[in-house]
């Protein structure tokens, strides 16, 4: 059986329950996916997103035994990988791929059907050029991002554990770890959010679009991605959206024009100069760029706008 063979029963075991990496969409903190394609993906109804090419998890995860190198040879402790799957021994749909278990005084994690360990190591990797530091805490904290938290307390809550340790290896290259205590009254507001949502999931209710989510254009487009010829009236509570939208459009339309006069404005006086310096340090630069010419690739795709009703008629 090949790696992607692998893989692919992994993600296939992964639908059967809530793991560790649907933690924060569930609680809404995941910037990457909401609970209505989870609540989808799990359902069987729409594909998950195959990621597996992209050299962001390629990289990491060729990285994941050498974090786990690093962080033994940082902290002195024994970790050890774990295939397996793990399943909470009362809320039967939490489930936990975990990435190390970490020796305890010298002890091996018990292995008795079921994982209990006392600590847990999380491998990540942050090698993005433009990766925002600003959501990592120093070295030795418990100040992670708010999905990754998640993350780590639903293994604890998986595994019984009371520590779970996430190492990463960041741009720079900067190696932190970070230390994360088990919080029981986050693990049972967690364990409430996921009845709710697995209850969605085996009753066929979806949860609600986040329209605010910035995953929801990408999500809309792969819910519809044709149209069926026909023609519907929308109700009245449609018009404060649409007042919404055609405001809004109004406002960009002209801070984009005052936006375009300041950058007329600045043009003017650098004239041919490569560099203009503002007074803080921060410049203006100009440079001249050749391309090549390109031909664009067919593509389908559907074009959303608003016609007066002259034009729609």
């Amino acid at each position: 059986m090949g790696a992607n063979d692998v893989d692919r029963l992994w993600l296939q075991a992964r639908k059967l329950g809530i793991g560790g990496s649907d933690a924060g969409t569930i609680l809404g903190v995941n910037p990457y996916k909401q609970p209505l394609q989870l609540y989808l993906e799990k359902r069987g109804e729409i594909e998950e997103d195959d990621i597996g090419d992209k050299e962001a998890v390629i990289v990491g995860h060729d990285l994941e035994d050498y974090v786990a190198q690093r962080y033994s040879q940082r902290t002195g402790l024994k970790v050890e990988r774990y295939t397996g799957q793990l399943r909470h021994p009362e809320h039967t749909f939490m489930l936990g791929n975990v990435d190390r278990l970490v020796w305890q005084d010298g002890k091996r994690p018990q292995h008795k059907g079921e994982i209990r360990t006392k600590h847990g190591l999380e491998c990540k990797t942050a090698l993005a050029r433009f990766v925002d530091k600003a959501l990592w805490g120093p070295d030795g904290t418990d100040e992670v991002p708010m999905t990754y938290l998640a993350q780590c307390q639903h293994y604890m809550a998986v595994t019984g554990a009371t520590q779970w340790d996430l190492a990463v290896l960041m741009a720079g290259p900067e190696f932190r770890i970070y230390h994360i205590a088990r919080d029981d009254d986050l693990i049972a507001s967690m364990i409430e959010q996921y009845k709710w949502f697995w209850h969605c999931v085996e009753s066929g209710t979806p949860p609600d679009l986040d329209c605010s989510h910035s995953t929801t254009p990408a999500l809309l487009t792969k819910l519809y991605p044709g149209t069926d010829g026909s023609e519907i009236l929308l109700p009245d509570s449609i018009m404060n959206w649409h007042s919404v939208m055609q405001e809004s459009a109004a406002l960009a339309k002209e801070y984009d024009e005052q936006a375009t006069i300041a950058r007329n404005h600045i043009k003017r006086l650098m004239g041919s100069a490569a560099v203009g310096r503002l007074p803080d340090g921060s410049a203006y630069t100009r440079k001249e760029v050749k391309r090549s010419g390109y031909s664009v690739e067919p593509v389908t795709y559907i074009d959303f706008r608003f016609k007066k009703a002259k034009e729609a008629a």
